[in-house]
């Protein structure tokens, strides 16, 4: 078991090591959209990050793993306002007048005819307007500390104007999405990658990005995927059926989408939940399913049964991931500080619970036995516990995208673990086929 670690950090690198020229630099600005009007994008383009914050669709699984990596720091981070309309734009500018403060809000411009044209950032849903714990920032307070670490690795620029003596108006709260490039046309950062999924060999795997794309590698085939549908979420976990000729993909909302044999056995789409739901867990005859939310509220469909959850306890961390036992009588849940949850036949078998961790866990994977699991952290460091053996970890790998999501074997003697670009790490007897 891997017990190294200092106290925690939020630091996740900066965007330049693996970038030529990064696009993280204070006088970039976010691209246009092509053919489409500031402040009118169609819904379609657009989707949610979190219940507050809603982006266009490039930018939002970068900001969406932001509140994710965030909140598993302990930092109560949201965006209270990303994508504007035109109406909204004329309402801040109005408001900002009104205060005596027009000079710092975004100007309207007008076009033929007298139309009034919108200018912000925010009009293209790739700029975020950030809160801590329901308070806009300031540059004192522990939210923007974490951005100024963690935004530019997965492409969220801060401006020059906005930063302190910028302007005569800086926001510490104001953050633009420049992973395309950026208008200087700079190198892409990218972060969209959510979730990697087993084939029944060590030879292929699916991995899945927020917006739904499914990249197969290896003997994986592809099943269909939800990247050329609007979404109302973003993707937040996906899990392979045990036969592995389909897989299941799962929003923020709890809205399920399947594919192959996966069958649909209900969602929490359209229901109101405390917290958005972050990952999910299949029963070993693929006939039902759990959710989990990040307060570790459990919800089960189909044939899964419930065994418990902690969506009544006072979490010291947020819920990231859940595994199922194999005989589906069980499940556990891993929070943020390496705490495990075990219910049902599931044992606990130990945990970085109140241990120190230079970054936060993300996911956890169980062995076939189900008599132990992997906990795999942001950096890519692995807790092994009970049967599961260490087989590696990212820990020290060039490049600074965070780590995401673990995968075990079907044989349990080995791993693959993924990061936010797409980027592979075969240890053991997985074998790497390519990045997703």
């Amino acid at each position: 078991m891997r017990r190294v670690l200092l106290a925690i950090a939020i630091v996740c690198g900066t965007a330049t090591s693996a970038h030529a020229v990064s696009p993280i630099q204070p006088g970039n600005r976010p691209t246009p959209l092509p053919g489409v009007e500031n402040g009118k994008v169609p819904a379609s383009m657009l989707t949610h990050a979190s219940a507050e914050c809603v982006a266009v669709r490039e930018a939002a699984p970068s900001i969406r793993f932001l509140f994710l990596l965030a909140q598993a720091n302990g930092v109560s981070l949201d965006g209270h306002s990303c994508y504007r309309t035109l109406q909204g734009q004329i309402n801040s500018r109005t408001n900002a007048t009104a205060n005596g403060n027009a000079a710092c809000a975004s100007a309207l411009s007008t076009g033929p005819g007298g139309v009034v044209v919108g200018t912000s950032m925010h009009g293209w849903g790739k700029a975020a307007d950030l809160n801590e714990a329901g308070e806009g920032l300031d540059f004192h307070f522990t939210a923007y500390t974490f951005m100024k670490a963690a935004a530019a690795s997965v492409g969220w620029n801060h401006p020059g104007w906005a930063e302190p003596g910028g302007s005569s108006c800086p926001e510490p709260w104001h953050w633009e999405w420049v992973g395309d490039g950026g208008r200087q046309g700079l190198d892409t950062i990218r972060a969209d990658t959510v979730a990697i999924l087993p084939t029944r060999t060590t030879g292929g795997y699916w991995t899945v990005t927020g917006l739904g794309a499914v990249n197969a590698r290896g003997n994986a085939t592809s099943y269909g995927e939800a990247s050329s549908i609007p979404i109302a979420w973003i993707m937040v976990s996906a899990q392979a059926t045990p036969t592995a000729k389909g897989y299941w993909l799962v929003g923020g909302d709890g809205g399920v989408f399947s594919y192959g044999d996966a069958a649909f056995h209900g969602s929490t789409g359209g229901m109101p939940l405390n917290q958005p739901v972050l990952g999910m867990a299949p029963t070993p005859g693929a006939k039902g399913y759990w959710l989990v939310a990040s307060d570790g509220g459990v919800f089960s469909f189909g044939n899964a049964k419930f065994y418990g959850s902690t969506g009544s306890i006072s979490l010291f961390r947020p819920v990231v991931g859940m595994a199922a036992m194999p005989n589906g009588k069980g499940y556990w849940l891993a929070a943020s500080d390496g705490g495990v949850f075990a219910y049902g036949d599931a044992e606990f078998k130990g945990s970085m619970g109140g241990t120190a961790l230079a970054q936060p866990v993300l996911s956890i994977a169980a062995t076939p036995s189900g008599k132990g699991y992997w906990l795999m952290a942001a950096d890519g460091g692995i807790f092994n516990y009970g049967d599961a053996k260490f087989f590696g970890s990212g820990v020290g790998s060039a490049g600074d995208s965070p780590f995401v999501d673990i995968a075990a074997t079907r044989s349990g003697k080995g791993y693959w673990l993924v990061r936010a670009n797409g980027e592979v790490f075969a240890f053991g007897d997985a074998e790497h086929e390519g990045n997703g």
